[in-house]
């Protein structure tokens, strides 16, 4: 993770959590379309409302919006089934599908913490505790990639709601995260080396889905 990030991290953190370590995260472009791992708007925090565009950041998003339309990388979500049925879940399973489990399960939840809608540029992280994962929203100049002031807390979950990490081959970055409740999701982020730091016991891309 980026340094000038890390020394903002810990003054966001709720009294008495020790910041252990983190990764940035975002949307997988190679985790989208139909059964992909794209967030509703709906279903996506609004963050940073107090941020205010610094100079460039207007250029630096349209020359991230031009990006995306001529490499077509454009959000599709679609619905899915509930994590109950154990029937999907076992042919998921086998299919190595990106995403399983609905927008309401732990999966579901932890997708739409890493795809917040604002009017800035933001920087997702995940701050690591002794006992939380914490989602960090920073601001930045999508111009010149400095970070502004605004930074806040995002939603926070529980280290021990996931239950296993596995690299997906699509992509260096791509990492799929199982949880408790029996649903996976599938983000960019962490890459390979901080997935070896905090979750050394991560599946590798022939490894069959837990």
């Amino acid at each position: 993770m980026r340094a000038d990030l890390e020394q903002k991290i810990p003054a966001v953190l709720p009294a008495g959590e020790v910041y252990l370590g983190g990764f940035t995260t975002s949307r997988s472009p190679y985790a989208t379309g139909t059964g992909g791992c794209d967030v509703p708007d709906k279903r996506r925090p609004r963050v940073l409302a107090d941020g205010r565009s610094s100079s460039g950041d207007f250029l630096g998003k349209f020359g991230e919006f031009v990006f995306r339309f001529l490499t077509a990388d454009f959000s599709s979500p679609s619905q899915f089934d509930k994590v109950t049925d154990p029937a999907k879940r076992a042919k998921a399973q086998k299919r190595k599908k990106t995403f399983f489990g609905g927008w309401d399960s732990l999966a579901g939840q932890w997708l739409a913490a890493a795809q917040p809608r604002a009017k800035v540029g933001v920087v997702v992280a995940v701050a690591l505790t002794e006992r939380n994962f914490h989602f960090v929203y920073a601001q930045y100049n999508r111009w010149n990639g400095k970070l502004d002031e605004a930074i806040e807390l995002g939603p926070s979950f529980r280290r021990d709601c996931l239950s296993w990490t596995r690299l997906t081959g699509a992509h260096d970055h791509d990492v799929q995260l199982g949880f408790s409740d029996g649903s996976w999701g599938t983000l960019f982020g962490p890459d390979t080396e901080e997935c070896a730091k905090f979750f050394p016991h991560t599946l590798g891309k022939r490894d069959p889905i837990p």
